[in-house]
Parts: structure tokens; sequence; C-alpha cells
């Protein structure tokens, strides 16, 4: 029983050496852990290993390490960095290389995919438009002889500049029509 007390005591102090090595004690608490260390040779030693063991953990360290090694350490660290953006912009470039040209090829196929599909609608297109080519041409090549045969009498040409002289002052007069009508009225 007496053993136990006085293991209980050596844990309490235990926590005030704790304590005392972080500047946390009041002064009531260093009064009394000072007046065990001088009874007590155990908590003594233990004591003096504690403030050994921080004295070395809070010392500075002993070397520096010299001005061209930190040099030479720092220009090794920019070049390790300077690879590594190399490395993650050359993967980068790569990944949106691969994913432009996936993409590319999707349009490809689906755009080929859709051809094939409407062979027959292009075909008829393609028609169509050979259509359309075929009665323009026939249609320009129609007016271009009826404006040489117009051209070829003299008195064709004097109906066709009176036709255009008409037509013209036609389309004068509907404007200025049109112009008053669509006028806001001014309401007084």
């Amino acid at each position: 029983m007496d053993n136990e007390v006085e293991m209980n005591s050596h844990h309490e102090y235990g926590l005030l050496m704790s304590l005392a090595l972080d500047n946390l004690l009041e002064e009531a608490e260093q009064t009394k852990l000072d007046a065990h260390l001088g009874r007590c040779a155990r908590c003594r030693t233990q004591w003096s290993l504690w403030q050994s063991i921080a004295a070395a953990l809070y010392a500075p360290p002993l070397t520096a390490p010299s001005p061209a090694f930190v040099q030479n350490f720092a220009q090794r660290l920019a070049a390790q960095e300077r690879r590594r953006q190399v490395r993650l912009g050359v993967l980068l470039g790569a990944l949106t290389l691969v994913m432009w040209s996936i993409g590319v090829a999707g349009v490809v196929f689906v755009i080929g995919a859709l051809i094939y599909n409407q062979v027959g609608w292009f075909t008829e297109t393609l028609h169509w438009l050979a259509y359309v080519w075929t009665a323009v041409s026939v249609i320009g090549g129609s007016l271009l002889a009826l404006l040489g045969g117009v051209t070829e009498e003299p008195s064709a040409v004097g109906l066709l500049a009176g036709y255009v002289v008409l037509a013209g002052g036609v389309l004068l007069v509907w404007s200025r029509y049109l112009r008053r009508s669509l006028r806001m009225v001014e309401i007084v």
C-alpha cells in the first residue's frame, strides 16, 4: 500500500516535471517540485535526464551547410522543378492531341456514316442540282439570245429603253406613295 502511494506521488511529480520543462508551472507548483527534488534522488535523476534531453532538442544545429552547397541544392531543385513542368506540359499536350484526334475521328466517322446511310438522298440531290443547273443554263441562254435579237433592231432598242424608263417611273411613284402612306400621323 505504501509503495502504491509513493508510485502515485512520483507520477504526480513526473507531470510537474513535464510542465516545468514547458515553463507552464505556477509558483506554488514550482516550489513543491523543488522541495521534492531536494528529497528524492530518483526524481532528481529523472529531472536531470529530462533537462539534458530538452536541451538537446531545443539546441540549434551544430553546423550549417556551406553557401556553395545551399546554392547548388537550390539550383538542382529549380532544375528538377523545370523538368517536372516540361514533363507535365508534354503530357498535357499529348493528351490534348489525343483528345482532338479522337474528336476529329469521331466527326469524320459520323459524317461518313451519314453519307453512307444517305447515299440515295445524296444522289437524288446531285441529280436535282444537275436539273436546276440545266434549267438555269437554258433560261440564261434564251435570255441572252433574246437580248441579242432585241439589240439588232433599232426600233426594238427604243421600245426596250422606253419600257425601262416607264418601269423606273412607276417604281418611283410607288415608293413615294408608300412613304406617304406609312408616315406616322401626328396627333394634335
